[in-house]
């Protein structure tokens, strides 16, 4: 086990070790902000999780194959559609994989419309990885991994 971190309440926990997601599932990030989506894919990398990033929507669809587990991590505010947009696609097809919607607004502006079903969370930017981890985890237990056509 690596040294420990202290929490907001100074509590401290472990960070883990290796992978903490089954073998074959992954995060796909989608975020149109190449500063954002490369720095979460280095801290990724760096925590030796398995992540496939795209800056859109479309560019995720096109590369998403139907039965691929794993977490979406999803900008609110796409260009194409954004979060719930591409979350809508993604149910119309039978595709409901856990997702974290992020947005530097989110706190201030909820996202409008209808969510499609699915364990789906919020995540104001600026965030750290470490927050992101908790509730990729969070999620895919909430959604039993993710992916499957349902």
């Amino acid at each position: 086990m690596r040294p420990k971190r202290s929490t907001p309440t100074g509590a401290p926990q472990p960070i883990p070790e290796g992978p903490f997601l089954p073998d074959g599932v992954t995060i796909f990030l989608v975020d149109e902000d190449d500063a954002v989506r490369d720095s979460l894919v280095l801290s990724l990398r760096a925590a030796e999780q398995p992540v496939a990033a795209f800056r859109s929507a479309r560019q995720f669809l096109d590369a998403y194959r139907q039965g691929e587990a794993g977490c979406l991590v999803v900008d609110m505010d796409l260009p194409d559609g954004g979060a719930v947009g591409l979350l809508r696609k993604l149910a119309m097809a039978s595709v409901l994989l856990p997702a974290i919607i992020t947005s530097r607004r989110l706190s201030r502006t909820p996202p409008s419309g209808v969510l499609p079903a699915g364990p789906i969370l919020f995540l104001d930017k600026p965030f750290g990885v470490d927050e992101l981890l908790r509730l990729i985890r969070t999620a895919m237990n909430a959604g039993d991994g993710g992916g499957r056509g349902r």
